[in-house]
């Protein structure tokens, strides 16, 4: 096994939780690590069609209901 450290490596004592280890942090500590913004999160070619459909979708109805709703205030 390499010894060398990651630089994305993070350290974590044995037997120590993450839940563990965040809920000994001080307030500003905690602050400061829930702040770190997530990588994005890489999605197969499949799921991002599924999410350009359902945004798709959803623009598609939005115009619908608003058609519905200006017919209807004309009646």
């Amino acid at each position: 096994m390499d010894q060398t450290m990651q630089p994305e490596a993070k350290f974590q004592p044995e037997g120590h939780h993450e839940s563990q280890l965040i809920e000994s942090l001080e307030p500003d500590q905690l602050v400061a690590a829930v702040a770190k913004p997530l990588p994005r999160l890489r999605l197969s070619r499949p799921i991002r069609i599924a999410l350009w459909a359902i945004r798709i979708f959803v623009l598609i109805i939005s115009v619908l209901v608003i058609y519905t709703f200006t017919v209807q205030l004309t009646k």
